[in-house]
């Protein structure tokens, strides 16, 4: 099955089945997602692998009773950096640097260009930032189960501050930005039997 057709076959599913996914099914998830493209290549946010049904019980009052949290194989959560500090930046420069295998110094301009740019931000700008880099990791891991023909539901609808709380996240400097339930779909999930709607394509690109 090509990429379009696999994008054709995902839908946002709203029941899941019983049906638990296999680490090896799993890791490609997380392999998406740890290979993602994101702003100086920082990744200003960590990926939760929730398997513990008490966990995601728990969760589900804080995304208004949506039970697909509960139902789902693994619930993944995409928590961004809150604020981005100049020890962020040094460890992420020096992680680079020890990666590369190059003297810290020959990073000295874009370690620069990095602090330039991020470090002049406002709080509210650096959290902004770094939520839409989970979004881009996002594409890659809706893709990714996509090709699998894994299942999966993006949320943004819900409580993030209760649910980063739950989490522990809220301690450590974290936000849950986004929930991605992801399973096997349930053979009578309605959802899957509707058409799926997309604007024209001469509605939605232009070409110059």
């Amino acid at each position: 099955m090509d990429f379009i057709n696999s994008l054709n076959w995902r839908y946002a599913v709203n029941k899941f089945s019983s049906q638990q996914l296999s680490q090896a099914q799993l890791q490609p998830l997380i392999d998406s997602v740890h290979l993602s493209a994101s702003s100086y290549g920082m990744q200003p946010y960590e990926l939760l692998v929730i398997s513990k049904d008490h966990i995601k019980q728990q969760l589900v009052p804080f995304s208004y009773g949506q039970d697909k949290i509960a139902q789902c194989s693994h619930l993944l959560v995409l928590a961004n950096r809150v604020t981005t500090s100049k020890h962020d930046i040094d460890s992420y420069i020096s992680a680079l640097a020890e990666n590369q295998q190059i003297d810290v110094e020959k990073l000295a301009g874009y370690k620069q260009t990095i602090s330039g740019d991020l470090l002049s931000l406002s709080p509210f700008e650096q959290q902004k930032w770094s939520a839409n880099q989970c979004y881009i990791a996002l594409g890659k891991l809706l893709s990714c189960a996509a090709i699998n023909h894994i299942d999966a539901c993006p949320m943004t609808g819900f409580a993030q501050k209760a649910v980063s709380d739950a989490l522990g996240l809220t301690e450590r400097g974290l936000n849950a930005e986004i929930l991605c339930p992801v399973g096997i779909r349930s053979r009578d999930d309605h959802s899957a039997l509707r058409a799926k709607y997309r604007k024209p394509i001469n509605q939605l690109v232009s070409l110059l």
